[in-house]
């Protein structure tokens, strides 16, 4: 069986991956079932986990199909996932599933790497996280391979008491306008604002619920029979075709119509760049090259655990957003020591690297991940 091609996104670039089958949720006849894959999450235990999601589908026209509350009982642990059947409602129909909206589930923050979609006619669609986050979304490296390439998506964080500087509870997410062809491929990197620009084709939200709905376009957005790809770009941005079928307690028209600027890509001075007191003792140490320590410091929306990249050999200090080298034979001060999993002292004065005068942080770790 041939693996599913799936929109990724590279150092800003998109471009496309082979997902491997059995990386998308089995068929069931009866039932649309959506598989929610994550890359990492908060709590600080042997088996970290996060909250199974709320799930709600939706057709073309913005209709809810079928819908699963998120559970807090249930969990997801690291670099699994877990799939959740969504049993159509009563007088819907078997209409086949375009939009979704996923929703945290409790205060166990959940990073998601990808979710995946199996109709019952036994056709599949994916998503990757690297897509929200080139949109704004606050993001972390994953665990989890999907291709035979090894290839690594970025997860996304979804949290519902906005601790560790969380901001988003959820996002909406139109599983059609992210067709993995060359052409779509090629829209998106021409014009970016396609992919993360319009409410109704991807969007965080800050505040959402189960209870609450998203927007769709109406009517539907001309796609080329072939390609894919948006016949009228600027059909995708009237705003008069994002239409809400009901409003929740939460997500409103007038916020779905604000500019997007002004949630997910505004400078986010305001969040507190620590992960959380409760996991400042674990540092992650990563030989993967797909896992950069630099694009992650380098990164305002990156939220996680302190990072290591045995490749770039860097270290990355999550809380102030700075980078240290990693010590070896000739490079002894002001380094990070992967054997003790500490910053050693600079040679300058009380402590200071003699070559940038910054005093190298107290980096003490009670446990020490390894990623390969």
């Amino acid at each position: 069986m041939a693996g599913l091609l799936v929109l990724d996104v590279i150092q800003g670039i998109v471009s496309l991956s082979t997902m491997l089958p059995n990386r998308t949720p089995p068929v069931d006849e009866h039932q649309p079932v959506v598989r929610i894959a994550a890359g990492l999450s908060s709590q600080e235990s042997d088996t970290t986990s996060g909250s199974q999601p709320g799930i709600r589908l939706y057709d073309i026209m913005g209709r809810t199909i079928g819908s699963v509350k998120g559970n807090k009982k249930n969990t997801i642990g690291d670099g699994s996932f877990v799939d959740i059947s969504v049993p159509f409602d009563k007088g819907v129909g078997r209409k086949p599933a375009e939009y979704i909206q996923v929703s945290n589930g409790g205060t166990d923050a959940l990073c998601i790497a990808y979710i995946a979609l199996t109709q019952p006619d036994g056709s599949s669609k994916a998503w990757y996280g690297d897509s929200a986050k080139e949109c704004g979304a606050q993001w972390y490296h994953s665990l989890l391979k999907t291709g035979d390439d090894d290839y690594q998506p970025s997860c996304i964080w979804i949290d519902r008491d906005g601790s560790n500087g969380l901001r988003f509870q959820g996002l909406g997410l139109h599983f059609n306008d992210f067709a993995a062809t060359p052409e779509r491929v090629a829209q998106f990197n021409d014009n970016k604002d396609l992919m993360c620009g319009a409410a109704p084709r991807f969007r965080m939200y800050e505040n959402m619920e189960d209870n609450d709905y998203i927007p769709f376009f109406n009517p539907p957005l001309d796609l080329e029979p072939e390609s894919l790809t948006d016949a009228d770009p600027g059909a995708v941005f009237n705003k008069t075709r994002w239409t809400m079928r009901q409003e929740g307690p939460h997500i409103k028209k007038a916020l779905v119509d604000q500019d997007p600027s002004k949630g997910m890509k505004r400078r986010q001075s305001t969040d507190p760049v620590v992960f959380g007191p409760a996991n400042a003792s674990v540092v992650i140490v990563s030989t993967s090259p797909n896992h950069s320590a630099k694009e992650l410091c380098e990164s305002e929306t990156s939220r996680g655990f302190d990072f290591v990249s045995s490749t770039e050999q860097i270290f990355c200090d999550m809380k102030a957003k700075k980078l240290w080298p990693v010590c070896n034979a000739t490079m002894k001060s002001a380094c990070f020591d992967l054997k003790s999993s500490t910053m050693t002292p600079g040679k300058g004065l009380r402590g200071r690297d003699s070559g940038s005068g910054l005093v190298p942080p107290a980096k003490h770790y009670s446990k020490t991940v390894h990623w390969e």
